[in-house]
């Protein structure tokens, strides 16, 4: 195992693994970003190590509380749970960046000392005149410009009434290798980083490449776990960690989630929240088990595992090194298996918000009928909101006919069938219900298609949906009746009276 060879050293000799998942509450979290957080707690249950919640919040201005209990909601949605952060605490915190600033100045500070990074002075202007001027002629890369001044010329600058940011000095002609424990050895050269870059902005606000490397550290985070995306940044943090004389984790950098365009996956793709797929029906156990095997594969190649069957199977070095493709369709499929595997009972109060949107409120209904009913639906259900396309067909006092449906009702059988259904509870009582597709079959002499389907129509305002003798059944006289005489009075009377009886 590359990966978990290393053991991270701090003051205190060899200790347990801790790992860290460390959101910008920005906004909602994303399913590339619910992918990281389920992997990390994976290799937290594997291995038995701690697992940080660290809420990295210093972009002030898009930065919210809000975003942060939106976060912390989902991923608890998701089963995921930590042993430290800011909602329970712990020996290394606090937990939020944004509450951290002074342990970050005193490291700015002894930067500035040793001369690993000095006062910029260059105004916002400047800077884009700089940049426009490098465009013409390559990419660009800050000039080092403030990295000599002298006192005179920085006591100049301060009384312009400048702001200077803090840079980091960045060696020269010096190698950074990124020990990978997915990608493998990656090599950068400082040369290539960009010239100094900016550790402290003007306001006092440190940015992420800098304090993320000194929380690592004194959150003795020793594996980090992350999106590519970070792999180009993580050389900048390893030469502030080495300018620091701080201990540099073991990385290990996931592959990207993309689409099936083979780009980053985003809101063109799809629903990309995780706050939107569990608004949209989808289980947690369905998203989890998808994420957590996206880009890997099972020994045996199943699909579907349970998550002690994850956790005993997963391995860093097992992920790809390319991006996973994204596969809406596969996780829909994966979601309706869940669904299928649950009782009627655990089903109830997942659906009840989507029977109240179609009108159905389910505490009016009998428990035994709503049960009954769950059981019929639920293998038509993918998402847990299809409810809201066939509960009506069996709990609503009559169907509300699709446009398949309502082409069958209005041909000739039809009328022939409606017909004689309406006779059958003008003349037969309701001990007799069980009698009542073969009397219809009798009558008319429909079978197969002509009979079934718009007997299916008539009765549940579908062509598709459980078998007819269950449907009846659960309906019972009554409601079989009413449905009939409601078809009767629109197809035959040809009475206005859709919607109501």
């Amino acid at each position: 195992m590359i990966g978990f060879q290393y053991v991270a050293r701090y003051g205190d000799g060899e200790h347990m693994m801790r790992l860290r998942f460390a959101p910008s509450p920005t906004g909602f979290l994303h399913i590339g970003n619910a992918r990281t957080a389920i992997i990390n707690y994976l290799l937290s249950k594997k291995y038995n190590a701690v697992l940080v919640l660290r809420i990295e919040d210093t972009d002030v201005e898009r930065s919210s509380r809000e975003s942060e209990e939106s976060i912390l909601r989902d991923l608890q949605w998701l089963g995921i749970q930590w042993h430290e952060g800011p909602d329970v605490g712990g020996n290394f915190g606090p937990y939020r960046q944004s509450e951290r600033l002074e342990i970050y100045k005193q490291f700015s500070e002894q930067l500035l000392k040793n001369g690993n990074a000095y006062y910029c002075f260059c105004t916002q202007e400047e800077l884009e005149t700089m940049r426009a001027r490098a465009f013409e002629t390559g990419t660009y890369e800050y000039s080092g410009r403030c990295r000599n001044l002298s006192t005179a010329e920085k006591e100049r600058f301060r009384a312009e009434g400048r702001k200077p940011t803090i840079r980091f000095r960045v060696p020269e002609n010096e190698t950074v290798i990124v020990d990978d424990a997915i990608k493998g050895k990656v090599v950068f050269s400082s040369e290539n980083i960009g010239g100094d870059f900016i550790i402290v902005r003007s306001d006092g606000m440190p940015v992420y490449n800098y304090i993320v490397i000194i929380d690592d550290a004194l959150m003795k985070i020793t594996h980090v776990v992350r999106g590519e995306d970070h792999l180009s940044n993580t050389p900048k943090q390893i030469l502030i960690a080495r300018a620091l004389n701080l201990p540099v984790p073991q990385y290990a950098h996931l592959a990207l989630v993309m689409g099936n365009d083979r780009k980053k996956l985003s809101k063109r793709h799809g629903i990309t929240s995780v706050d939107l797929y569990r608004k949209e029906g989808y289980l947690p156990e369905a998203l989890v088990n998808y994420l957590a095997m996206l880009g890997w594969a099972a020994e045996d190649e199943r699909e579907i595992l349970s998550m002690q069957e994850i956790v005993a199977q997963i391995e860093l070095e097992k992920l790809a090194k390319s991006a996973a493709i994204f596969d809406f369709q596969k996780l829909r499929w994966m979601n309706s298996h869940y669904v299928r595997l649950k009782s009627a009972i655990e089903l109830l109060p997942l659906i009840q918000p989507y029977l109240q949107e179609v009108g159905i409120d389910a505490n009016a209904v009998e428990r035994e009928k709503l049960l009954r009913a769950i059981e019929l639906l639920k293998p038509y259900c993918e998402l847990l909101s299809d409810i809201k396309n066939f509960a009506p067909m069996l709990l609503s006092e009559i169907p509300a006919y699709d446009e398949e449906a309502k082409q069958i009702l209005m041909s000739d059988e039809a009328t022939i069938l409606i017909k004689e259904a309406f006779s059958f509870f003008s003349e037969t009582p309701s001990s007799d219900i069980g009698q009542f597709v073969n009397v219809v079959k009798a009558k008319t002499g429909f079978k197969g298609k002509q009979l079934f389907h718009p007997l299916r129509a008539l009765l549940t305002g579908k062509l598709k949906g459980p078998e007819l003798d269950q449907v009846i059944s659960l309906l019972g006289y009554d409601g079989c009746k009413k449905r009939v005489e409601y078809a009767h009075r629109i197809y035959i009377e040809k009475l206005p009276l859709e919607g109501k009886l």
